[in-house]
């Protein structure tokens, strides 16, 4: 006796899996802590691109340093437009004219001279010039000084308060020079420098050299004063003597036309007007 078992079919079937799971799950672990954008569908869920935030710090900084820079721009157009004299300054141009010598002579080793000369003191600006003071030397030839006046002579001292200059104006200045060997408010002529100029006048010619020192202002047409002062000199004046029986030899200067004067300017510190100060 036997029991038949009735034939029954097995079959197991597979469900795929599906590729894109696979896909995702690849991407997953390459990609780990980082979402595909385009993998997300779910329409609840909005990413936004992340926007830096804007740096108002820098362009406050950039702000500052452009008010400051053009503030010291103004302030230096200020100085330069304002501050300063706009006119361009030039010292006034000296010539002189005339040197004679009406009396020279050589007694007991001492020198006796006059020297008579006549300047013109011309201004090239269009600005009002002052001139205060006028010193003066007489040297043989360059450096040996003969004598000198500090200042010129009264007779011939510059009017009070000084000698105007207005615009381009020109005015003659005359002055004498002298010394007997004894004065006191004179150099000392050293006795090989005497000899010098017996044997010069023996021969009919030398040369002297005038030094001066001017003191003045110069005022421009915007209100500025500036002192200065200049040092001209006219180098090795040629001389020619001639014999006079009264006074012994004379001396008239060789070159008959005028000899401009020239030497270092100093300009001090400008100053503005008084007169514009109180306004």
């Amino acid at each position: 006796m036997y029991f038949s078992s009735p034939q029954v079919e097995s079959r197991i079937e597979f469900t795929p899996i599906p590729q894109n799971d696979n896909d995702q799950t690849l991407n997953n672990n390459n990609n780990r802590g980082h979402v595909p954008v385009n993998n997300i569908t779910n329409r609840h869920i909005v990413i936004k691109p992340i926007e830096e935030p804007f740096d108002w710090d820098f362009l406050v900084i950039m702000l500052r340093l452009a008010l400051v820079g053009t503030l010291l721009v103004g302030v230096s157009l200020r100085e330069t437009r304002i501050d300063k004299p706009k006119t361009i300054l030039y010292p006034p141009r000296i010539f002189i004219d005339k040197l004679h010598i009406p009396e020279i002579k050589i007694i007991d080793g001492e020198l006796s001279a006059i020297w008579e000369i006549t300047l013109t003191i011309s201004n090239v600006m269009n600005a009002s010039i002052n001139i205060e003071k006028l010193e003066t030397k007489i040297s043989y030839k360059e450096d040996d000084i003969l004598a000198c006046k500090t200042p010129i002579e009264p007779q011939y001292k510059l009017p009070s308060p000084g000698l105007p200059l207005i615009g381009k104006d020109s005015k003659k200045v005359h002055f004498k020079l002298n010394t007997t060997g004894w004065d006191k408010d004179q150099p000392i002529v050293d006795d090989s420098v005497i000899q010098s100029i017996e044997q010069d006048m023996q021969k009919g010619v030398t040369r002297f050299s005038l030094h001066m020192m001017v003191v003045g202002e110069v005022e421009s047409s915007d209100g500025w004063v500036i002192p200065f002062g200049m040092f001209p000199i006219c180098n090795t004046l040629g001389v020619k003597f001639e014999r006079d029986d009264h006074k012994g030899e004379t001396g008239t200067m060789i070159v008959s036309k005028p000899i401009e004067c020239l030497g270092m300017v100093e300009w001090e510190e400008e100053r503005m007007a008084i007169n514009n100060r109180d306004e």
